[in-house]
């Protein structure tokens, strides 16, 4: 009862496992491909969604997983089907973990099932690999048996019809045949006279096994599908750019070593698998040559005490079974572990497949994990047969070690269900059975086919294609044909094509100032081109560049261009980001938090593609939209790292990046809201997110470059500092680390040795400050003016000096408290105008306001107080206010260059202050 217990418990984690939500965007081609089957009463036979190879030969063994996917989606949705792979899942693994002894324990087989569990979860998917786990499962439940029950080799034609008409990985059935067949052969007297009949009943259902393949609708072709799939899939341009095809090793290369959880628990269920071969076989060889062995008595352990005439009845039956057993070895012997040929062959060939392509690591997690659980469990079994029976004795070595594993996989299901499990691994995924939000971007690819777009599509990345499969290919609106450039039926669209795509991709998300991309769009019909943000935002980017192409959609996942030749579409639908900020409709205005999060992160994504374009034009508008979104995260949750991160990410934007060779240590001359403000107000956010998680990679890196481009090397230092000690989870922060590296080697040096804070009198004083501040020291040479005048009688200069260098550091609260306790300042509106900016610094509207209001009564032409107004009422969206603060700034400005930049917010505003 007890194992029972075990078992249903390791199926319940194994459930909770595949419990969470839909992300894998080959769903939908599957799904459109099974609704067109159960429409046209066939299979497809040549391509039916690209408009590139359209002309070519499509063998679609999915077809039966594709039609079970469109049934069980109009009746049940995602929802559904996540479930039916969760109890598929189920029964496959409990296929495994049943095809045992009677003596071998199931705690032994489900401790060594657990690392390759945790392996398989990985790609627990509504997939057709899903079919092949159970099918896969079933041979090897029916290879474990049909030595002793030939006769159930016959289900194994049965489930490879049911698998040569689900996934091409059908070939798997076969091979573990042969394998099985091989190891039959060198058993010792494998071909005595009582093993005709075995081997006859077998050859039959072998020879069945094989015919099987061949019933399917393509045939020999589809027979022989596997050999085409394995050159196509063997091209080296699909395994160096798409992950799931990619050799460990060279995943590890990719990943900066050993240091990915998803990666060490494959290796860990690699090496126990390894174990438990040598294990038992080291034990095997110590055992046979022991000196005394202890003889094992072959009858049945006397009933236990209490035990009913029932039980003991039964327990007669087995002991008789288990006399039988005993009987057949040689005297004075009991059964040992013994190695079987089987088993060994099973567990390399499927090392060897995993370490080819991450993506085989759902089959390799079946076998190698129901490998080591047979080993470890036959390894035990033999052990406990070696121990003396003692009547009487207790069942505390019973039980104990079933409820420490009852208590193992408690543990496990805790930590998936809380999460930490996927924390841990770096995975973006949770509990959940709908669509993983924020991932499809349903609206925008119904968008890209509605009436009066191009009939043409082109999406990165490729897995969105599979999204406008569904929704608008193969003729699902009648007598209008809409195609895809590629999509990721790669088996399809070849190596050939694929990398012409690659290619694309590269030109169109590159900086170069010439380019052909236009053309090449030109030459394709100029399609409905679709650009996911979170890993091509700089394609979107650079297509807003261009003088042909228009944004005409862009929500959280993705944005959608058109060819200003579809001039309806355009002036219809294309996008104007500084509307969305200052008159905002509810319909593109992202919903929830994370829709907020994503739509922050593209927008800042894009801004600085433009800014580096010398695109100012264009990335402004789009700032004040991402900082309306980072303010509201921030609002959320006002200490959080991801609002503070995101409003120190974007408004570091809103300035063009400064190359090295222009750094200025503007924190040495007095405050100017034109050149200082974006910095001041970056630094503090990106502080104010550097204080919530310390250990934040890109915070710390973002924050190391505010300080740097105005050469605060002191700050900029311990930064690069932490950031060099985290530990890299990918290639680019390995080489974002060496660069930190050699920086901070630079900053030391122009740090150069301490400087001595003591001084004797002013002359001195002014000196080392001025030693201190040209060598990048911000914050020590502010403690020192602090220490040096008493706040009760220090000159105005000194406290707006001290204070400068408070705000440049990020420190706006200082700022302000030494501002207002400053004593005689010889123009209050300035003093105004200094606290309002570190209100405005850090976030807080209404108070900046009213004190730039105040300097105002002060002074009315005041131009700093002007235009910190005119800054602050932009990015709350109130455009009169900001348009009437802006041309008086720029009517008082002092220099040209104010001027100019005044005259930015009027050219902004003024559009949105006439309506």
């Amino acid at each position: 009862m007890l194992d029972w217990i075990l078992i249903a418990s390791f199926l319940e984690l194994t459930f909770l496992l595949g419990v969470f939500p839909l992300k894998d965007t080959d769903f939908w081609w599957h799904l459109r491909t099974g609704d067109w089957i159960r429409q046209h009463h066939t299979v497809p036979t040549t391509d039916l969604y690209t408009f590139t190879v359209s002309d070519h030969p499509w063998v679609d063994l999915h077809w039966g997983f594709q039609v079970v996917l469109s049934w069980g989606y109009a009746y049940g949705g995602v929802v559904a089907l996540n479930l039916a792979k969760c109890v598929i899942t189920c029964f496959a693994i409990l296929l495994v973990i049943t095809a045992k002894k009677r003596d071998w324990p199931v705690w032994v087989m489900l401790l060594g099932w657990m690392p390759a569990l945790l392996v398989l979860s990985g790609r627990m998917y509504v997939r057709p690999e899903t079919f092949t786990l159970l099918y896969l499962c079933a041979d090897l439940a029916v290879l474990f048996r049909w030595d002793k029950h030939p006769r159930l080799a016959f289900l194994l034609p049965i489930v490879q019809v049911a698998w040569v008409n689900s996934q091409g990985l059908f070939v798997l059935g076969p091979i573990l045949i042969g394998f099985a067949l091989v190891s039959a052969i060198f058993r010792p007297g494998a071909f005595a006279p009582s093993r005709t009949r075995w081997w006859r009943t077998v050859g039959i259902a072998t020879l069945l096994t094989g015919a099987a393949c061949l019933l399917n609708p393509y045939g020999l072709k589809g027979a022989l599908y596997p050999l085409q799939l394995l050159q196509t899939m063997g091209n080296p341009i699909f395994s160096k750019s798409i992950a799931e095809l990619t050799p460990i090793p060279e995943f590890i290369k990719r990943n900066v070593g050993w240091n990915n959880l998803p990666l060490c628990l494959h290796l860990l269920t690699i090496i126990l698998g390894a174990l438990s071969f040598v294990i038992p076989i080291l034990w095997s060889v110590v055992a046979r040559t022991s000196s005394s062995i202890p003889q094992s008595d072959p009858q049945l352990d006397p009933p236990a005490r209490g035990s009913s005439k029932k039980d003991t009845s039964k327990s007669k039956r087995k002991t008789a079974k288990r006399t039988k057993e005993a009987e057949e070895l040689p005297q004075g012997r009991v059964r040992d572990w013994s190695m079987t040929l089987f088993r060994f062959l099973l567990f390399a060939a499927f090392c060897r497949l995993s370490w080819q392509a991450t993506r085989n690591s759902h089959q390799f997690a079946a076998v190698v994990g129901t490998i080591t659980a047979w080993n470890f469990a036959e390894w035990a079994a033999a052990i406990s047969r070696r121990r003396p029976r003692i009547e009487g004795e207790s069942l505390a070595p019973f039980i104990l070690p079933r409820l420490a594993t009852l208590g193992c996989i408690a543990v496990v299901f805790a930590i998936v269900a809380s999460g930490r499990l996927y924390a841990w691994a770096g995975e973006d995924r949770r509990i959940g059975l709908g669509e993983e939000p924020l991932w499809f971007p349903h609206e925008a690819v119904k968008f890209a086919g509605k009436p009066g777009m191009p009939n043409r599509f082109l999406s990165f990345h490729d897995g969105y294609a599979a999204l406008y499969d569904y929704y608008h290919g193969a003729e699902r609106t009648p007598g209008l044909e809409r195609k895809v450039f590629v999509d990721a039926r790669l088996e399809v669209i070849g190596p050939d094509l694929y990398e012409r795509y690659l290619n694309l991709q590269s030109e169109m998300g590159g900086m170069k100032e010439s380019s052909s991309w236009p053309a090449q769009l030109d030459q394709i019909g100029r399609p409905v081109v679709l650009a996911g943000h979170a890993t091509n935002a700089m394609i979107g980017a650079n297509m807003m560049t261009t003088p042909h192409w228009r944004c005409v959609w862009f929500d959280s996942i993705v944005g959608v261009f058109v060819h200003d030749a579809n001039a309806e579409i355009v002036r219809a639908n294309q996008v104007d980001f500084a509307a969305r900020h200052f008159r905002p409709a509810s319909a593109t205005i992202p919903q929830g938090i994370d829709a907020f999060v994503a739509s922050a992160k593209a927008i800042w994504a894009y801004a600085g593609v433009l800014q580096a374009h010398q695109r100012s034009d264009l990335a402004r508008p789009m700032i004040l939209l991402g900082l309306d979104y980072a303010r509201r995260i921030q609002q959320a949750d006002p200490d959080s790292l991801t609002g503070w991160k995101l409003i120190g990410q974007i408004e570091a934007a809103r300035e063009p990046a400064v190359e090295p060779s222009n750094r200025v240590q503007r924190y040495r001359l007095p405050f100017d809201p034109v050149f200082d403000l974006s910095a001041v107000r970056a630094t503090y956010a990106l502080r104010r997110a550097h204080l919530a998680a310390p250990n934040d990679f890109l915070t710390l890196l973002l924050l190391s470059q505010q300080y740097q481009d105005r050469r605060m090397n002191e700050a900029a230092a311990p930064l690069h500092e932490r950031l060099i000690g985290l530990r890299p989870i990918n290639l680019n922060q390995a080489e974002t680390q060496a660069k930190s590296a050699n920086e901070l080697a630079q900053l030391r040096e122009q740090l150069g040795q301490e400087i001595s804070s003591a001084w004797e009198n002013l002359s001195e004083l002014d000196r080392i400050v001025a030693s201190m501040l040209a060598t990048g020291r911000a914050g020590g040479a502010a403690d020192l003016l602090e220490r040096a005048y008493p706040s009760e009688s220090r000159p105005w200069e000194v406290t707006d000096r001290i204070a400068t260098l408070r705000l440049h550091l990020g420190e706006a609260e200082q700022a302000r408290v030494l501002w207002q306790k400053a004593s005689a300042p010889p123009r209050p509106a300035i003093r105004s105008a200094r606290v309002a900016v570190s209100y405005l610094v850090e976030g807080l509207f209404d108070e900046a306001r009213r004190h730039y209001q105040d300097a105002l009564r002060d002074e009315a032409d005041l131009f700093e107080a002007h235009y910190g107004l005119a800054v602050l009422e932009e990015d709350a969206g109130r455009a009169i206010e900001s348009l009437r603060h802006a041309r008086q700034a720029a009517e008082h400005a002092p220099n040209e260059v104010a001027k100019a930049a005044a005259q930015v917010i009027v050219t902004e505003t003024l559009p949105f202050a006439e309506l």
